[in-house]
């Protein structure tokens, strides 16, 4: 095949998948089939065990971002969608931190830094020695309990914060704070500093106010660094909580879900501008499996410019490289290109009703 075929085959497919794209109504969608409905499966499996648990606790709980989506639209899983998120009030997110401590095995925040596939290969090596046994790890974006034996068959439940604001904290004075919180933890090393920065911050800024009723993320929920804030959500849209069905159960939702996530994400009972499949597997495993590219980067010369006060470059120093030792040439690119859209297509044409 000429190297210029791929090329041509990628822009082809690519407008059919558009075209077909288009057509989609994301309220109406099959599950998805094979490995990734089974791994759905087998997660919701295990967060029934977790939220029972928080239900005996008197833990209220309520899901976001994909799962909250999937709930509301779907009655399920998104057919694309890996993980399970929920959101909570602090004192519950404080309860929940509290029972790990006491019952699952703890990753201590200081063994996790920012330097790529740290995480990853911690969480090997917990899985590794401590098979089929619950394991939680306090990050400075949420609480992630994790089951399973490798990263290749792990299953984990995502919890994310959501704190009180003052009354008179406006959602332009929010930005400009996290905007400022943001450069802050960036200059420390490790998740443990990151935590006991944001304790301290919860306790001494009067941002924030346990009596108010307005709501936001928590400093210690990714939400905060990763969408674009348009609002604050208020008591009555949270609660009283309500139940809803997911899968072959019910979980608890929102009392308005729809507004909350609205806010999350605009037009979000329609089509994303795309679809990422299996999202978290896929980064897992190729985290897994690149480590010798990794390997790689650590030797090159450009290693000496990385260091903990410029986290931003160094992300797109790494990236750049990573990206060059995969697709070392433009045949190469598009054929992977190719494969990844001609995936996708399939995988969309058979969840389309």
């Amino acid at each position: 095949m000429k190297k210029t075929k791929y090329k041509e085959l990628y822009k082809e497919i690519h407008n059919e998948y558009r075209n077909f794209y288009a057509t989609v109504d994301a309220c109406k969608l099959r599950p998805a089939t094979g490995t990734l409905r089974e791994y759905q499966l087998k997660t919701f499996k295990f967060c029934k065990k977790i939220l029972h648990q928080f239900e005996e606790l008197d833990i209220k709980y309520f899901p976001i971002g994909g799962t909250l989506i999937g709930a509301i639209r779907n009655g399920g899983f998104v057919p694309w969608d890996d993980d399970f998120d929920i959101g909570m009030m602090r004192e519950d997110y404080e309860k929940v931190l509290n029972f790990c401590k006491k019952n699952y095995i703890s990753i201590p925040p200081e063994k996790i830094c920012f330097f790529p596939n740290n995480r990853s290969n911690i969480w090997q090596q917990f899985l590794k020695k401590y098979p089929e046994q619950y394991i939680y790890s306090q990050t400075p974006h949420h609480i992630q309990i994790i089951y399973g034996t490798c990263i290749e068959d792990v299953v984990n439940i995502d919890i994310f914060p959501h704190d009180r604001y003052t009354r008179n904290c406006t959602i332009v004075d929010y930005k400009k704070y996290i905007t400022d919180i943001t450069v802050k933890k960036y200059n420390l090393n490790n998740w443990s500093e990151i935590l006991k920065f944001y304790e301290k911050e919860r306790i001494e800024n009067p941002i924030f106010d346990k009596n108010s009723s307005k709501i936001y993320y928590g400093l210690d929920n990714i939400d905060n660094y990763i969408l674009d804030n348009k609002g604050f959500f208020y008591e009555n849209m949270l609660f009283p909580l309500k139940k809803i069905k997911f899968e072959d159960s019910e979980i608890s939702i929102q009392n308005k879900p729809l507004e909350y996530a609205e806010l999350q994400y605009q037009n979000c009972m329609k089509m994303p501008a795309d679809i990422e499949i299996s999202p978290h597997i896929s980064a897992r495993l190729f985290m897994n499996v690149s480590s010798n590219i990794l390997d790689k980067i650590s030797n090159m010369m450009c290693i000496k410019y990385l260091n903990k006060d410029n986290l931003f470059l160094n992300q797109f120093i790494l990236d750049n490289i990573r990206y060059k030792l995969l697709y070392n040439d433009t045949d190469a690119t598009y054929k992977k290109l190719y494969e990844e859209i001609k995936f996708k297509y399939e995988f969309l044409k058979s969840i389309a009703l």
